[in-house]
């Protein structure tokens, strides 16, 4: 098992006092025979334990798969001891779940943008910082979170908004492929601390991600108290609509490592209809008719009555185009986004470790 060699190599390295390189374990476990460069499912209808344990060799695969990681030197050992010590460990939690998928992702990060450095930095953040991620965060330390939670939880009973999530994904792949209809109101909404701070969230079997971190950041913004939660209200939406789709993709095709832009095995299986850059950013596009960069939006003199009279709609039900223009936000630039299984941006902040 690779998972197995990473450990043995990643050992003998430290013990050695020697730096550890993706492109020797590559080598070493032959992964660049044509037969194996390619992604290891990870099925969605598989228990927590199974998916946490299994998750391992599809990480490692992820991360020998990936260009940049193959084209960086060598890593210090002690960048990847929390990760040699994930692989090592059997222990099936929640805060786990969430640390083998957030590790799963990570892998999937396109870098050919980044300049090597910056590359080699993005991946030392990653690895030093995954056990960061924890699941235990208390929403009643701001009554926002309560209030974002109750958001989601009236979204996922909303037909309309369900429904515009559902006819996005039907355009990428078929119902067919799984008899079983996906029900959204057991969609669990899961607030988590971390490191990150541009990290916003991503997905897992049944489960949304969201990164706290961000929210306490933007709350501390000198603005204005009702445009800041207006703001932070309506990216949380973007990001539930963004993530939810990634969620129905997964689990109508049974893979939870499974990417948008990489379904030409499943299109020869009849099992998907087409390729998309991100699935997360048609189904904005379909919601919202626009990508909006709200993060950059905050900074901006907005139209806070539409913006609000905007959210008020979406909370009862009625789904209208997003006048980017009249709001005067910001309007994403997806081709600048680097394709990733998490809703992120790469930022300065970001590489500092």
């Amino acid at each position: 098992m690779a998972a197995r060699k990473f450990l043995a190599m990643f050992t003998e390295a430290e013990q050695k006092g020697q730096f550890f390189s993706f492109k020797d374990f590559i080598c070493a476990i032959g992964f660049l025979t044509p037969d194996k460069r390619s992604k290891l499912p990870l099925n969605y209808s598989q228990s927590m334990s199974e998916i946490i344990e299994n998750s391992k060799e599809s990480i490692i695969r992820n991360f020998c798969l990936n260009p940049t990681l193959e084209k960086i030197p060598a890593f210090d050992t002690c960048v990847l001891r929390d990760l040699a010590e994930f692989f090592a460990r059997k222990n099936y939690s929640e805060n786990d779940l969430a640390q083998c998928l957030f590790l799963l992702h990570v892998g999937k990060t396109d870098c050919h943008k980044l300049d090597e450095n910056k590359a080699f930095s993005y991946f030392c953040n990653s690895f030093s910082n995954f056990h960061s991620i924890d699941t235990q965060f208390d929403i009643t330390q701001n009554e926002l979170f309560i209030e974002l939670k109750s958001i989601f939880s009236n979204l996922m009973s909303t037909k309309v908004f369900t429904d515009t999530i559902i006819k996005s994904i039907d355009k990428i792949v078929s119902q067919k492929n799984n008899t079983e209809l996906f029900n959204f109101k057991n969609l669990k909404l899961v607030f988590f601390s971390s490191k990150f701070r541009t990290v916003y969230g991503y997905s897992g079997k049944d489960r949304l991600y969201v990164n706290v971190l961000p929210i306490f950041e933007n709350l501390e913004k000198h603005i204005s108290q009702d445009k800041k939660l207006t703001v932070i209200k309506l990216n949380f939406i973007r990001l539930i609509v963004h993530e939810a789709s990634h969620v129905l993709l997964r689990f109508r095709l049974d893979d939870l490592n499974l990417s948008s832009p990489f379904l030409h095995r499943q299109i020869k299986e009849g099992k998907a209809l087409k390729n998309v850059k991100e699935c997360g950013f048609e189904t904005e596009k379909d919601f919202f008719k626009v990508c909006v960069d709200w993060e950059a939006s905050m900074g901006r003199n907005i139209n806070l009555k539409y913006c609000k009279e905007y959210l008020d709609k979406i909370l009862n039900g009625v789904l209208l185009d997003f006048d980017v223009q009249l709001a005067n936000a910001f309007k994403l630039n997806i081709e600048d986004f680097h394709s990733s299984g998490f809703s992120f941006r790469f930022e300065q902040d970001l590489f500092i470790l």
